[in-house]
């Protein structure tokens, strides 16, 4: 075996040096990017969740959004992300990422301090809302708690499985219209 030559050990150095220069570049850029995240989070909260959103998935948005929008605790103020009219299913549908089923049948409504779905017809049921991870907690009048689990890919909120006021068994929501 032969010792490396001059323009080797040079052709090494050069390269430890390029990966060393590339490792401070990616800690300069993740400081950039960590104070721009501060700076968008305290002058733009609505902008800085959609880009944590986008950056780093449903998960990360979730704890962020709990925080900055006050859903620590139960409050009549719905999560903009249920806000709207879900259509509930027996079985999980597959459909393509951003759109909803075709038919709205059976919908479940959640608005402000309301939830309103075809067993609750006659009446609309008042009801506030919380944060726990990936979950939201539906709390009724009686004080029951319906969990709310959110199902997301990546970004994008996919369906809620949940099991609703006046039901046995869960059922699958998907929303089709705000």
């Amino acid at each position: 075996m032969r010792r490396p030559g001059r323009a080797e050990w040079i052709a090494a150095g050069v390269v430890l040096i390029a990966i060393a220069g590339y490792f401070l570049l990616l800690r300069h850029l993740d400081e950039r990017a960590r104070i721009y995240f501060q700076h968008l989070r305290d002058s733009d909260p609505a902008t800085y969740l959609t880009n944590l959103r986008q950056a780093r998935g449903f998960d990360t948005y979730l704890a962020e959004y709990a925080a900055l929008e006050g859903f620590d605790d139960y409050s009549p103020q719905v999560p903009g992300f249920i806000l709207g009219r879900w259509t509930m299913r027996d079985a999980p549908l597959r459909l393509i990422p951003g759109k909803g089923p075709d038919a709205c049948s059976d919908p479940a409504v959640f608005e402000y301090g309301l939830y309103l779905s075809p067993e609750t017809a006659e009446t609309s049921t008042p009801v506030q809302y919380r944060l726990d991870g990936t979950t939201v907690l539906m709390r009724d009048y009686n004080d029951r708690v319906y969990p709310i689990r959110l199902i997301a890919y990546g970004a994008q909120l996919d369906h809620l499985e949940f099991v609703p006021p006046g039901r046995e068994a869960p059922v699958y929501a998907y929303l089709c219209g705000r």
